[in-house]
């Protein structure tokens, strides 16, 4: 599950789902398998991006089930 780092830095970053410019970040998360902090700009684009993450680690376990039957 995505965990979410503290706010540290004061850089202009981009949010990660609508690329929009934000130099105040809603909210930064880091998942198992992403090695960098994934930055969003509002509530909505980080709820977006979790339902996308969700569907692929449901797809993911599906698939190695059936590979060992």
């Amino acid at each position: 599950m995505p965990f979410e780092i503290k706010k540290t830095t004061k850089n202009v970053q981009r949010c990660f789902i609508c690329k929009k410019l934000i130099t105040n970040p809603y909210s930064t998360v880091k998942t198992c398998c992403v090695n960098k902090p994934i930055v969003f700009c509002s509530k909505t684009c980080m709820k977006i991006w979790e339902r996308t993450w969700l569907k692929k680690q449901e797809q993911i376990g599906k698939t190695s089930k059936n590979i060992g039957l």
